[in-house]
């Protein structure tokens, strides 16, 4: 054969191998912006040493071909060039060494960090500073010693190429639907139809999915067809699955009961057998509505290590009892909780600038502040001998400051159950934060000959414990804070028992709406919604949680008049013009002909017309399209974080999506079952209701004894009369 023969064999093969595993052969690139990976947009290093570390994600999924990291920085002018530089390392592998130069305080750095750097998984970029300012004795703090990494401005793009995906559904949890992947997910269902009972399942498929992306956007659509490029799945019955598979070239398999199977994704229009390896395709599958359900939920719960398979059947599903008020980091009460409870470690703070560690956990969305309670944190540490004084653990709440340690024995330490507790009114509904900080010294700071740093150490065991006391739940609604902080009320029940979802209108862009908007629920409670329901028909007098999902032309009369801003013939809409001491808007309300315009969604919550004490929200919009914008758009932490009260009118511009909050409805409360009687509800609205009541019940038995004793002395005194006439 000609050398001319074999290159063309060659470059057949090649096609070949480029059509049946597309984007396997090229590389991908995504930015991530290091502040997104901070809680600051800038770091301050300072002292003799420091460092500041960041987690990179790294998802299974991933093959890192090389990263290219770029950032800027400030050092001070003060520094003595030649012995001030800064390391950055991978893992704890140096990659590069930057001179800090006075002369040149300000540096940009790009670096090339080759791929095998990297594993799967969170990796630790580390930027650690040695600082002088002398070469004879020195402060270790001196206000000269630091350099300030601009995170605001460093980036790392990150090159790749995708693996082909493992055929065993233990997978499913720790490689398809990964928290690593940046900078979103993505899932396509392909649904049989959308009738009401198939868009329950398919809501439980993806509020399981969204769950294991954690913290990270995922957004969900629905098609007719297969979406390259991103992992599908398909929901449908047993005949629609084989039909609908047999059309594409792939085998179907063979389906008896609620089944669940995942294939490599098949490509529309390219043939018989051909497959994208890199992407998966989940099969959900069973005769029946109820076997659908039932393969769902198993599709929800399945551990990264079992099964090993490809597909299976299931035969039962049985959900252990779930406490009210749980979810997602939720701590119980009069509960004794352990720091490794909380996923905290043993850990060794070392040096004039360790790096802090946090406890993260929440409490429910509705609970109550009562004052004179504590929280009571018992503290088991050990510190190192020679430490100078003004050593201390630092204990701080939610960035606040709330005890300082000493640690003020010279020969070190190992204290047990060191006792201190919090006020219950420095914590808050939701997430809360415990942080432990250290600032340590030498004893002998003032001598460059015996400074020893290796006993600066403070080791925090994992023992520690923390023990909540019992806290009423009693919630001022509306607020949309506590709705964007876990899904509340919907998730009093964390599985969404009692709660409705009522779609207005059964196109694909309001069904995608919904899915999103279930899926950032679960996403937020860290649960699945296996007790929420879905439908197309108005629900009147539901005695639940609803949700109302749908364009603002569908939207009934009741639901609208209802609202905060009355969208009708003639709306009704509120400004906010100031805001007083108390963060209250001060709020005018406008009769006006005008109505929600394409371009803007508005998110609202208000009191269910049905009952006391449950609670409506209404996503809507202009149109179903931007209907579907505006879900997608609440997947945005920006979002998230600035809508408040009761009202959140976004502008859907990606990536602004700027968003006003008003609060101008009707203030309710909603209790521990979410039902809370009229007369509970007026004392709440109207205090001086209940000492009126307390006035009149005081003056009543003050009646009542003045009667009582005046009979008691009218009876003395006619014995007392009978007895001088005898």
């Amino acid at each position: 054969m000609t050398i001319r023969g074999v290159l063309l064999q060659v470059c057949i093969l090649a096609a070949l191998a480029g059509m049946i595993i597309p984007g396997g052969a090229a590389a991908e690139t995504v930015r991530i912006p290091l502040h997104q990976l901070a809680p600051a947009r800038s770091v301050d290093l300072k002292c003799i040493s420091a460092e500041h570390i960041l987690q990179i994600p790294i998802p299974a999924r991933w093959e890192v071909k090389r990263a290219v990291l770029s950032f800027e920085y400030v050092n001070s002018t003060g520094l003595l060039a030649g012995a001030s530089r800064m390391a950055v390392r991978l893992n704890r592998t140096p990659v590069a060494q930057i001179s800090l130069n006075p002369q040149a305080p300000e540096g940009a750095v790009k670096l090339v960090i080759p791929g095998t750097s990297f594993k799967a998984g969170y990796n630790d970029l580390a930027f650690a500073v040695a600082q002088h300012y002398t070469m004879d004795c020195e402060q270790p703090c001196a206000p000269d010693l630091w350099t300030t990494l601009k995170l605001d401005q460093a980036v790392l793009e990150v090159e790749f190429a995708l693996k082909p995906v493992p055929l065993k559904l233990s997978s499913v949890g720790e490689y398809l639907f990964d928290p690593r992947i940046s900078p979103a997910g993505a899932v396509n269902l392909v649904l049989e139809n959308r009738q009401a009972d198939l868009v329950s399942v398919a809501g439980l498929v993806t509020s399981g999915i969204a769950r294991r992306f954690d913290y990270r956007s995922v957004r969900f659509s629905t098609a007719d067809e297969l979406q390259p490029g991103r992992d599908n799945v398909i929901v449908g019955s047993r005949k629609f699955v084989e039909a609908y598979l047999a059309a594409r070239g792939v085998t179907p398999p063979k389906i008896d009961g609620p089944f669940l199977k995942l294939l490599h994704l098949p490509l529309p229009g390219a043939g018989a057998g051909t497959v994208d390896p890199t992407r998966g395709l989940l099969v959900v599958s069973g005769a029946t509505i109820n076997q659908l359900r039932l393969a769902a939920a198993t599709l929800a719960i399945i551990s990264p290590s079992f099964p090993n398979s490809d597909e299976l059947t299931a035969t039962e599903f049985k959900l252990a009892d779930i406490p009210m008020h749980g979810g997602k980091l939720t701590v119980t009460y009069d509960k004794k909780y352990t720091f490794k409870d909380m996923n905290f470690s043993t850990v060794t703070l070392k040096g004039f600038n360790a790096n802090a560690r946090e406890i993260a956990f929440r409490l429910p969305a509705d609970v109550l502040i009562k004052p004179n309670l504590y929280v009571d944190l018992s503290l088991h540490y050990a510190y190192g001998a020679a430490l100078g004084p003004g050593s201390v653990i630092n204990i701080l709440l939610n960035g606040k400051h709330v005890r300082a340690i000493p640690l003020d024995n010279v020969k070190g330490d190992l204290i047990e159950g060191y006792k201190l507790r919090i006020p219950t009114y420095l914590f808050r509904p939701g997430d809360n934060y415990l942080r432990i900080d250290t600032a340590m010294i030498p004893q002998n700071n003032k001598s460059c000959e015996n400074m020893l740093i290796e006993n600066l150490f403070v080791t925090i065991f994992e023992n520690s414990t923390l023990v909540f006391p019992q806290l009423p739940h009693f919630a001022e609604l509306p607020n949309l804070e506590l709705f964007m902080l876990n899904g509340f009320p919907f998730t009093r029940w964390p599985d969404g028992k009692g709660s409705l979802f009522y779609l207005t209108g059964n196109d694909p862009a309001t069904v995608n709406a919904a899915l999103n908007l279930a899926g950032m629920i679960s996403q937020k409670n860290g649960y699945p919604l296996f007790g929420a329901q879905y439908t197309y028909t108005d629900p009147k007098r539901f005695d639940g949680e609803l949700i109302i999902v749908g364009a603002l032309a569908a939207v009934p009369e009741t639901y609208r008049q209802q609202a905060p801003l009355k969208l009708a013939a003639e709306s009704t809409v509120p400004y906010s013009f100031t805001r007083n001491w108390s963060s209250e808007d001060t709020v005018a309300v406008s009769r006006q002909i005008s109505t929600l315009k394409p371009g803007m969604g508005a998110l609202m919550e208000f009191l269910s017309p049905y009952s006391e004490g449950r609670t409506v929200v209404l996503m809507t919009a202009a149109t179903p399209n931007d209907l579907e914008a505006m879900s997608a758009a609440l997947t945005e932490s920006s979002v998230q974080a600035a809508s408040k009260g009761d009202l959140a009118l976004v502008e859907l511009e990606a990536p602004d999506f700027r968003t006003t909050a008003l609060l101008v409805g009707k203030k309710y409360i909603a209790g521990r079952s979410g039902e809370v009687s009229a007369i509970k509800r007026y004392l709440y609205y109207y205090p001086w209701l209940y000492y009126l009541a307390m006035a009149l019940v005081i003056v009543a038995m003050s009646l009542l004894l003045f009667h009582l004793l005046k009979r008691y002395r009218k009876r003395r005194l006619k014995g007392a009369s009978a007895a001088s006439d005898s």
